[in-house]
């Protein structure tokens, strides 16, 4: 699957948000894409909005994103383990794993959620590089059984993850600044 989010109308991913937060923004879209704004009424200061695939994948996928940020923005690729059909209409998630783009190099997180869908999370790898700002860099993650791999601008990096979950959606965030999505490729 191919998303240009240039042309996007927004049908192949569905629209969700983290239990985190209570907040349901929609991206700016923009000639190149879509991006977060500053948003004062969020705990961050900026959107938070993620998008994910309809389908589940499994071990052996690869997603490839074409993105860009300001200041404190992340693009991320994010597998989550379940979304929930929220009583508000808001597609929500907990548990995931999150591979994030940020100014300061990448870093691997391990979100959980427990049955009172409080959530928690744990940094599972950082590989710390200069990262420049407003430039498209593109994203790349390689789903192995029990292992996540990532590369960058020529940086590469993995890490053990046993509990990987065995079926996931495979999809992006833009949150903590002004993050941008070109163009997304999930791939079997």
């Amino acid at each position: 699957m191919r998303v240009d989010f240039s042309s996007w109308k927004g049908d192949e991913l569905t629209r969700a948000y983290t239990f985190r937060y209570q907040d349901a923004p929609v991206p700016k879209k923009t000639q190149s894409g879509i991006e977060t704004q500053v948003n004062p009424a969020h705990k961050e200061g900026f959107d938070n909005v993620s998008y994910l695939s309809k389908a589940k994948y499994t071990a052996g996928v690869m997603a490839e994103l074409k993105c860009s940020f300001e200041g404190t923005g992340c693009p991320e690729i994010i597998l989550v383990e379940n979304a929930e059909n929220c009583l508000d209409g808001v597609v929500r998630y907990g548990a995931c794993f999150e591979i994030v783009l940020y100014k300061g190099g990448v870093n691997i997180w391990r979100h959980y959620m427990d049955e009172n869908r409080v959530c928690s999370w744990h940094r599972r790898l950082g590989v710390e590089w200069n990262v420049p700002e407003n430039v498209v860099h593109t994203l790349t993650v390689h789903v192995k059984e029990n292992e996540i791999g990532f590369s960058v601008d020529g940086i590469a990096a993995s890490v053990r993850t046993e509990d990987i979950f065995k079926e996931f959606h495979v999809g992006l965030t833009l949150c903590e600044g002004i993050a941008r999505a070109h163009e997304m490729v999930i791939s079997e």
